[in-house]
C-alpha cells in the first residue's frame, strides 16, 4: 500500500527530517481506530484462510477460476498479515522505525507485490468468468488439466509483473535515516537531481494506472459483456419456454430442466459478479483519489483532517482485502457448502470425503 508511504515524502523545502520528530501519543480515539482496523483485518484473514482451504480441497476438480481465487486469497492474506502491520507501525511511529536499516531498505518494499496481486487477480477472475460465459467450460480431464496449466502460467506472470510494477520501483527511493534523540526514520525520499519534481507525479500516475484505472476498465468491460450475454441467454431461454407447447412428454421435461438450470446459473453469475465489481470500484477509489490529490496539492499533508483522511483510505483498502470471502459466502451456495463440509469434517469424515470435491466457488 504505497499510498501511506507517500504521505511523508513531500516535506517542505526548508524542512529537515529532524523537524518531524515528535513524541508519539495514543489517545483513546487512536486506540479505537487501530482496534477497528485490526478487527477488520482479522476478519479478512479468517475468511481468506477459509477460501484457500476450501479451494485446496477441490483436488483434481479445481478449475482455473478456483486457482485464481486461491491466489487472490494468498494476495489478500499478504496484504492483511504483512503490508497492513508494517504500514500501521510506520504511521503510528513515523520516526521510530524498529526493525533496522536492512528491513527498511530491502524487506519493507516486498509486501507491495501482494497489493498488485490482489488487484490483478480480481481482473483475471473477471476475464476467466467472461470466457466461461461465452465459451463452453472444459469438462474433460485433459481439458481441465490444460486450462489449469494455462492458469498457472497466468498467475506466475501476475506475480512477476506485480513485483516489477509495484515493488521494484520502491527500492530506488526508499531510505533509512538515523535522526536525533535516537530516532530512526524509514520512508521514501525523492532523488535530489529531480529539480522539477517530476518523479512523484510520474510514479503516482504509474501506480494509479496499473492499480485502479486499467484493472477497473478490464473488470467493467468484462462485467458489462457478461451481463449482456447472460441477459440474452436468459431471454432466449424464457422465449423457448413459451414455445414448449410444441414438445410433448419426456422431451418437454428434459428441456425444461436444462433451461431452468441454465437460468439459475445465469442468476448466480450475476449475483457474484455485481458485488465483486462494486466492492473493488468503491474501496479502491479513495486510494486513487488520495494519491492524485497528494501530487496535485502537496499541502494536503499539512491539513488538520489529513490524519483522519488517511485513516479512512486505509480502512477502505483493508475492507477490499477482507470483503471477497464475505461476497462468496453470501452469494455462492457452493462456497457455503464447502465451509460446512470443512466444519463438520471431524464429526463426519466419510461423508465430507465424498462431497468435498463437488464444491465450486
Amino acid at each position: 500500500m504505497t499510498y501511506i508511504r507517500s504521505t511523508n515524502i513531500s516535506l517542505p523545502a526548508n524542512a529537515s527530517l529532524t523537524d518531524t520528530v515528535e513524541e508519539t501519543k495514543f489517545p483513546p480515539a487512536e486506540i479505537f481506530k487501530l482496534t477497528l482496523e485490526v478487527l477488520i483485518a482479522l476478519f479478512g484473514v479468517i475468511g481468506n484462510v477459509l477460501v484457500f482451504t476450501v479451494v485446496s480441497r477441490l483436488g483434481k476438480k479445481k478449475h482455473p477460476v478456483d486457482f485464481y481465487l486461491q491466489n487472490l486469497a494468498v494476495a489478500d492474506l499478504g496484504m492483511l498479515l504483512l503490508t497492513f502491520p508494517l504500514v500501521a507501525i510506520r504511521e503510528k511511529e513515523p520516526c521510530n522505525w524498529p526493525f533496522g536499516e536492512f528491513a527498511c531498505r530491502y524487506l519493507y518494499p516486498i509486501p507491495e507485490i501482494f497489493y498488485g496481486g490482489s488487484v490483478w487477480f480480481i481482473a483475471v477472475i473477471a476475464i476467466e468468468r467472461y470466457r466461461n460465459v461465452i465459451k463452453i467450460k472444459p469438462t474433460g480431464t485433459q481439458q481441465i488439466k490444460t486450462a489449469l496449466q494455462r492458469a498457472k502460467i497466468v498467475a506466475t506472470c501476475i506475480w512477476i509483473t506485480s513485483f516489477l510494477i509495484f515493488c521494484l520501483p520502491v527500492y530506488f527511493f526508499f531510505e533509512y535515516r538515523e535522526l536525533q534523540n535516537d530516532k530512526k526514520w524509514c520512508g521514501p525520499v525523492w532523488p535530489s537531481w529531480d529539480r522539477k519534481k517530476l518523479m512523484a507525479p510520474i510514479y503516482v500516475g504509474w501506480l494509479t494506472l496499473f492499480s485502479y484505472i486499467l484493472p477497473l476498465a478490464i473488470i467493467s468491460f468484462t462485467y458489462l459483456r457478461i451481463w449482456y450475454v447472460l441477459n440474452r441467454s436468459s431471454l432466449f431461454i424464457k422465449a423457448m419456454r413459451r414455445e414448449e407447447h410444441v414438445e410433448t412428454g419426456d422431451e418437454r421435461n428434459i428441456m425444461t430442466n436444462v433451461k431452468s438450470a441454465r437460468l439459475e446459473h445465469n442468476k448466480r453469475a450475476k449475483r457474484i459478479l455485481t458485488p465483486l465489481v462494486v466492492v473493488f470500484a468503491v474501496t479502491m477509489l479513495p486510494l486513487s483519489i488520495f494519491r492524485l490529490t497528494a501530487v496535485i496539492w502537496p499541502l494536503i499533508f499539512t491539513q488538520e483532517y489529513y490524519v483522519n483522511l488517511l485513516y479512512v483510505v486505509s480502512v477502505f483498502v483493508i475492507v477490499n482485502s477482507s470483503a471477497n470471502p464475505v461476497i462468496y459466502s453470501v452469494v455462492s451456495r457452493d462456497f457455503r457448502k464447502g465451509i460446512n463440509n470443512l466444519c463438520v469434517q471431524r464429526y463426519y469424515p466419510v461423508r465430507v470425503k465424498n462431497t468435498r470435491q463437488n464444491t465450486r466457488l
